[in-house]
């Protein structure tokens, strides 16, 4: 069977879509929960998450993750399936640097100068680089496990987007804790440590995903 006719056949068999979309979603909440719910519970919420929270940069910082992580997980079942085209998925990826400029340059505006370093380097940079890959690990693991069971066109890309998703869940997860709350850190430092994952994930979908 040639290639094109073969995933033909493949993009028309419901039951090879249904054995990503119908578990997937339900592996990353049940990750997240378990893997990120468990690192809340030995270091804690930060005490002042309420009251953090009616402050936009500290909204944005929990929920830019959270759109990462949902966008993604959308644009990869897209992706698990063979010749399926991305959607709007893409499209919507984009509000989320949207979001964090506006917030950097929304707060570059109104920080005097002199207070610029302090704010990027904050006070959990190396916590940050080392708990939002640990914390993606296995939810990355989980995802991929499911991904082998559809047959993605392109299992690099499909590799990479599974690791923005899980690292998306793991900041959204981390932010509750972390009390750097500028989005010149976070904007940066996240964004570095969700990078890394996605690039682990370009990798391993790369070797775990072909057909």
């Amino acid at each position: 069977m040639k290639t094109d006719s073969l995933i033909s056949a493949l993009s028309e068999d419901t039951l090879l879509n249904q054995r990503v979309d119908g578990v997937l979603p339900w592996i990353l909440a049940a990750s997240t929960l378990v893997f990120g719910g468990g690192y809340l519970l030995l270091a804690g919420v930060r005490p002042d998450i309420g009251e953090a929270l009616q402050h936009l940069n500290v909204l944005i910082k929990q929920v830019f993750p959270l759109i990462l992580a949902a966008t993604a997980l959308g644009l990869v079942m897209n992706l698990s399936r063979p010749g399926e085209r991305p959607g709007v998925w893409p499209w919507v990826l984009m509000v989320v640097p949207a979001i964090l400029i506006f917030a950097v340059v929304t707060q570059l505006l109104v920080l005097p100068a002199a207070a610029w370093g302090p704010a990027f380097i904050g006070h959990s940079i190396s916590v940050c680089l080392t708990m939002i890959p640990l914390i993606s690990a296995p939810i990355l693991a989980g995802s991929l496990y499911i991904l082998r069971r559809g047959a993605p066109t392109h299992p690099g890309l499909c590799g990479a987007v599974a690791g923005l998703m899980s690292s998306g869940a793991a900041a959204t997860a981390y932010a509750f804790f972390c009390t750097d709350d500028s989005p010149l850190f976070y904007s940066t430092w996240y964004s570095v440590g969700i990078g890394a994952m996605t690039l682990v994930g370009f990798l391993l979908g790369r070797q775990f995903l072909r057909w």
